[in-house]
């Protein structure tokens, strides 16, 4: 049974309830989110998390930095093409490119991995941010568990598709000392 959340790319439309997505027999089963022992925190715990937004000028030895700065100037911006090639919302690795968001209050909440995503346009940070409060609400609020190589259809119309990766201290481009979980886009 899949768990109601919210859909942030829709707020003036009342969000689908999403589900799992289907998985094709030639790939692994996708695990489902599984409630958190015990009660849910309820609407006041939902509020206790926060999203925290990494601009890539506070990312000093990145390359998403010295990305930022050729993109800054109209001296040194490359051309759109090659803005366009660059990682944009990849989620290989951490500070690429672009913005970095990480949620705040769900691993002391509720011992969930806070979640992040990396490589984000600025054009889409509002989008990003939404989608995280989304989740870590209904991680604080609801119970819900996300697992490592879980897919999840966010809507159906249009088709929003996303995916979790757990990654562990300092690999992918992280500097934490816990367990992350990243979201993933995936449609």
């Amino acid at each position: 049974m899949a768990a109601t959340r919210k859909n942030p790319s829709k707020p003036s439309r009342k969000p689908a309830a999403p589900k799992a997505a289907k998985s094709k027999k030639a790939e692994p089963k996708a695990t489902a989110a599984k409630p958190a022992k015990g009660k849910p925190a309820g609407k006041k715990a939902a509020a206790k998390v926060e999203i925290c937004i990494t601009p890539p000028d506070l990312a000093p030895r990145t390359t998403a930095l010295q990305v930022f700065r050729k993109l800054a100037s109209p001296k040194t911006r490359p051309s759109m093409t090659e803005i366009a090639a660059l990682p944009w919302l990849a989620q290989d690795r951490a500070y690429r490119v672009g913005y970095y968001l990480l949620t705040r209050g769900l691993a002391e909440h509720a011992g969930h991995p806070e979640l992040e995503m990396c490589n984000v346009p600025g054009v889409f940070l509002e989008a990003a941010h939404g989608i995280l409060s989304a989740l870590g609400n209904a991680v604080l609020g609801e119970g819900l568990r996300l697992a490592d190589g879980e897919v999840l259809l966010a809507d159906e119309d249009p088709l929003s598709v996303i995916g979790f990766r757990l990654i562990k201290p300092h690999k992918h481009g992280t500097i934490h000392d816990a367990d992350v979980m990243r979201v993933v886009f995936l449609a």
